[in-house]
């Protein structure tokens, strides 16, 4: 018998990872996390994958364009509509309406959305930008590395 490191009562423990933490717990505790099997080592697949390379890849970007504000004005005149009409159209606040177009809010990706549909406009574009992971020749065995040894390589570069 041993102590349930959950709920410290003395029963008979088995080993469960619980909310990501290994721990000895009682056959009752053991419901809120998964019980390890006998004979098969806990591996964590996170650090399976850090051995492999790193390699730079393009990931692409959705943002929205710079020039929103011109773009809302104009098919909001398009259609006849003031601030106002549009602003109950969407559910929102004509001051909302009133900062982007004279670009003192910038829309979110929820409100782009929405003005996008309404206007039939694009307010959302699509831009690559290279992985910032770049391949290092850092050697991770080494028991002396730091964080902060990474963080000063990546500023020399």
């Amino acid at each position: 018998m041993a102590t349930c490191e959950m709920c410290g009562y003395n029963r008979e423990v088995v080993d469960a990872i619980v909310e990501g933490a290994t721990m000895s717990v009682c056959l009752e505790c053991s419901k809120f996390g998964h019980v390890i099997p006998i004979n098969q080592p806990v591996v964590d697949k996170k650090i399976e994958r850090a051995d492999e390379s790193i390699k730079p890849q393009l990931d692409s970007v959705d943002v929205i364009v710079d020039n929103y504000n011109d773009r809302i004005k104009k098919a909001r005149e398009k259609k006849g509509l003031k601030q106002e009409d549009l602003a109950k159209a969407i559910a929102e606040r004509v001051s909302v309406i009133h900062q982007l177009e004279s670009k003192k809010l910038k829309p979110s990706f929820k409100l782009s959305k929405k003005l996008s549909v309404f206007l039939n406009i694009d307010l959302i574009t699509s831009s690559e930008q290279k992985n910032p992971a770049k391949p290092k020749d850092v050697d991770f065995k080494d028991n002396s590395l730091t964080i902060g040894d990474m963080l000063k390589s990546d500023e020399e570069e």
